[in-house]
């Protein structure tokens, strides 16, 4: 009899000790799933911009850039229309290859223009560079620069939140148009989504609440005829020779300041790069855009010696204007491998 006692003894202490671990781990997965509830359903979350910085590829601008800032004087520079120019060296591209590229212009049927910058001498090749274009996303790079230098110089907090209304939807690239309208984000994710995703809507709400005069006067002071904006018109115009100084903006505020290296790091890892199509093995730092009249291509090539490029081309061509940017993108590292050759010549 007790032994029979002893028995039911032990299997009702074995099933209370089950009964409690159950609904320990219940409770446990009960907190879990409330903590991840939470996490996903908070709209007014500033942003992610911390989360996505980790996955950034970090080069070190020291290794291309020089002891100071570069002064090329890109907006005196002065060149002629509709010919292949070369300023500032004797340099001379190669017939064959001048041959393939004036085909290529000239058989395409609607405007290109594209313009090379070497950051180490100054030596230039420009053509049609103040021809008139949309900017489409590449406007995303100067305005974006405009924010990342007021927040070098302490007027502009980048954490300070920006909300998400409808007034700023864009149903164009993007990520933060998929936010409920109510969502905050901090100035710097809308500039890394702006640069990164090239996102419509961080640029839209970055020019609705900086508004345009402190832009356009950085604008002015660097010496651009074109990418001035409006409080109604956050795309504006664009031209080979404006890219080119915003460019060089960008590569000295780099020398310069921490901020600046962040700033072109995001540029370097940009989703929509069309140097590294062409040149995938040659780090760069761009920013494209798609319009309804033209596709371009704007940044800084870091290859033996870095230099600016840009190229443009308007829609309507033979080719399809993305197509004819690839060209020229191209035919610009052609004309550096042989410039590196010729330096070699007269070193």
């Amino acid at each position: 009899m007790n032994k029979k006692y002893n028995i039911l003894f032990v299997l009702l202490v074995i099933t209370y000790c089950t009964l409690s671990l159950c609904l320990v781990i219940n409770k446990v997965s009960y907190s879990s799933n409330n903590i991840e509830s939470c996490n996903n359903t908070n709209n007014n979350m500033i942003g992610d911009f911390g989360q996505i910085n980790k996955d950034i590829k970090f080069f070190d601008v020291s290794d291309f850039a020089q002891a100071s800032p570069n002064t090329i004087d890109i907006a005196s520079k002065v060149y002629s229309n509709n010919v292949i120019s070369i300023a500032d060296s004797n340099f001379k591209i190669s017939d064959e290859l001048l041959s393939n590229i004036y085909s290529t212009i000239q058989s395409y049927g609607s405007s290109s223009s594209f313009y090379l910058i070497s950051l180490t001498d100054g030596m230039s090749i420009a053509y049609n560079i103040d021809r008139g274009y949309e900017t489409a996303s590449s406007i995303k790079a100067p305005y974006a620069l405009y924010i990342y230098e007021e927040m070098d110089k302490g007027n502009i907090n980048g954490d300070s939140l920006i909300t998400y209304e409808q007034r700023f939807y864009n149903k164009g690239t993007g990520v933060v148009k998929k936010s409920d309208f109510g969502t905050s984000f901090s100035v710097r994710d809308l500039v890394y989504y702006s640069l990164y995703e090239s996102d419509n809507v961080a640029h839209t709400m970055l020019h609705g609440n900086y508004g345009v005069n402190g832009y356009n006067n950085f604008l002015r002071n660097l010496g651009t005829k074109q990418l001035y904006l409006t409080a109604a018109n956050p795309w504006g115009f664009t031209s080979a020779r404006s890219a080119a100084l915003i460019w060089q903006e960008i590569y000295n505020f780099s020398i310069r300041s921490e901020l600046g290296i962040e700033f072109l790091n995001i540029l370097s890892t940009a989703k929509y790069n069309y140097f590294k199509e062409v040149m995938p093995d040659i780090p760069s730092a761009g920013k494209a855009g798609f319009a309804s009249y033209d596709v371009v291509e704007t940044g800084i090539v870091f290859d033996e010696k870095p230099y600016i490029g840009v190229a443009i081309a308007n829609r309507g061509g033979n080719i399809g204007a993305y197509s004819q940017v690839l060209k020229l993108i191209s035919y610009m590292n052609d004309i550096m491998k042989e410039y590196y050759i010729y330096l070699e010549t007269i070193s």
